[in-house]
């Protein structure tokens, strides 16, 4: 088995066709089907079936596939570290982010990024979910910052978010370090658009439903209204803005928690600057996610004991 009939093999999945493949990486279709033959044999199974439309995927290959793109990715790293890449210049790495990841992980992480590569550029998009996807799928960006869920690409999680309740300060609940959802079922909820899919499925799983009269996605006019008293909310802790007043911030419980990391088109060839991003964002959320906990969770123990007044 070899890291060329990975290759080959990988291409055929997702242009679906020995042919297609064939083309996009310069080999005729019969030099294509004798590597994924060979693959097939050293492996001793079936990884594609072919039918009218092309190729696809046996329950084994569909397995083995995933593998197959994580020592992909590995090759790439070393291939990377090998030919210096800290001295990358003239290379573009284009992301496209949501708001709440714009404010809190990105600058950090790209900061840290041009520290080791100088010589990259980085070129940033901020929008919805929705349109970083659309921006993926039609190649303006080469990495999204998102929230993992209905992912259309390769997801890398990078860190897991906690969903925090804010109610405001005159709630009978500000006083309490966990809230319930159940407590609050019945009160009005300020939804904040950019994070309706994963609250709607959280209602769901718990049976909820609360009335819901407003949609925002700004968060300081979220915040703002749920300091007036107008309804309660439920944000992630990276969306939690910088400053909070007159508001109560109580941990979900049961917590829920919302993946958080890096979709890329794979088994696309990916380049040295996407590449090298991806691995310096492996590496820097892992001290950050340390950071986040204990940035918020002493904040919420020490109210717990009663050192604290309501936020």
């Amino acid at each position: 088995m070899t890291l060329f009939q990975l290759e080959v093999f990988l291409k055929v999945v997702e242009t679906g066709s020995f042919t297609k493949a064939g083309e996009q990486i310069g080999l005729s279709q019969s030099a294509v089907s004798q590597a994924v033959a060979a693959l097939e044999s050293e492996l001793n199974c079936k990884l594609l079936t072919r039918n009218r439309n092309g190729v696809s995927l046996t329950n084994r290959g569909e397995r083995i596939t995933g593998h197959i793109r994580d020592l992909l990715m590995i090759k790439a790293k070393i291939i990377n570290e090998a030919t210096g890449i800290t001295e990358m210049e003239n290379e573009t790495i284009r992301i496209g982010s949501i708001p709440s990841m714009s404010a809190k992980l990105l600058p950090g992480l790209i900061g840290s990024f041009k520290k080791r590569f100088p010589g990259a550029e980085v070129i940033l998009y901020e929008g919805s979910y929705e349109e970083v996807r659309n921006w993926l799928k039609g190649s303006v960006v080469d990495v999204g910052v998102v929230a993992g869920g209905k992912n259309e690409f390769e997801f890398i999680p990078l860190l897991q978010d906690k969903m925090v309740v804010f109610v405001p300060e005159s709630h009978r609940l500000s006083n309490q370090s966990t809230i319930e959802l159940k407590d609050i079922a019945h009160e009005s909820f300020i939804m904040p658009k950019e994070y309706q899919d994963v609250l709607q499925t959280i209602f769901r799983e718990q049976n909820i439903s609360p009335p819901i009269p407003f949609e925002v996605r700004d968060m300081a006019t979220i915040m703002a209204m749920v300091q007036e008293g107008v309804g309660n909310t439920i944000v992630p802790e990276m969306a939690i803005p910088a400053t909070w007043t007159k508001v109560n911030a109580s941990y979900l419980h049961p917590q829920v928690y919302q993946n958080l990391g890096l979709e890329v088109r794979l088994p696309d060839y990916i380049s040295t600057a996407t590449a090298a991003f991806i691995h310096e964002a492996q590496e820097y959320t892992k001290n950050l996610s340390i950071k986040l906990f204990n940035s918020y969770h002493s904040v919420l123990v020490q109210k717990a004991k009663g050192n604290l007044p309501p936020l």
